[in-house]
This record gives C-alpha cells, structure tokens and sequence, in this order.
C-alpha cells in the first residue's frame, strides 16, 4: 500500500472517529440580540461551548399499563411481562449493526488508528483499546444483528 492510500484511509477513519468524539456545539448571541447555535461560531464573538452529548441513547424502556383490574388473571399463552420488549426500533437496530459492522471493518484493516481527544488532540489507538473495542463491536452485532 503506498503513502497515498495509507493518508487516505487515515483520513477517513479520522473523520469518522472525531464526528462521533468530539462534536461540539456553541452558543452565541449576535448583535441585534438574536442567540444562535452551532458547531463553528463566528470570530470575534464571545461563544460559550455547550455540553452537548453526541453519545447514542436508547430510547427509554415503555412504561407499564395501569391495571384496571389487578386481580384479573393473563390470558394463557400471552406475555404478560412487557419489560421483556424490545426498547429499540427495527430502524435503530439495522443502524447500530452497521456501525458495529464498520468499525468491526476498519479496526481489521490494521495500520494506526488515531483517535481525536475531547481537547482536539489526536492519540493513535493502542492494540489494547483495538482489541476492547473490537470486542464491544462483536457484542453489539450478537445483540443487533438478527
């Protein structure tokens, strides 16, 4: 593989690590006093950087139906228990197995990975968190990938 494809790929993987790590979002006011909001605010303005989680959040469990009648019996062969359904969507499940599937991809190709830290410094990725995030990726493709 020659230096081309190498800075190539390392661009890619960096660009699809630092999106997920490190979006930020600001806070600005203009001077008709109109507040805005984004991801670059413009020079010169005073921007407070707001603590935004870009982090992937399963939808909340569903809440239990009030019983009209707590004494009644479950029909037979019916789950009565609906903390046993699935918290996530079909959609949300094709996309979390995709990215699993894609990092599984990228982290197998080798070469260094580097990773862009919450102060905008990019760390090369050691074999240890390789092998820990190739195993959280594994485990979330038995989980989503039915």
């Amino acid at each position: 593989m020659n230096r081309h494809h190498l800075a190539s790929l390392s661009a890619i993987i960096l660009l699809i690590f630092s999106s997920q790590i490190s979006a930020a979002i600001y806070k600005w006011t203009n001077e008709q006093g109109q507040v805005h909001y984004g991801s670059m605010p413009p020079q010169g303005v005073a921007a407070k950087k707001m603590g935004v989680s870009t982090k992937f959040t399963p939808p909340p469990a569903p809440k239990k139906k009030a019983l009209a009648n707590k004494t009644s019996k479950p029909a037979e062969g019916k789950d009565s228990d609906k903390e046993n359904k699935d918290p996530y969507t079909k959609e949300q499940h094709t996309k979390l197995c995709n990215n699993a599937k894609n990092d599984i991809e990228t982290l197998s190709k080798g070469g260094r990975l580097r990773v862009k830290q919450k102060d905008g410094s990019s760390v090369v990725m050691d074999e240890e968190t390789k092998a820990k995030r190739m195993k959280n990726m594994q485990a979330m493709m038995k989980k989503h990938c039915k």
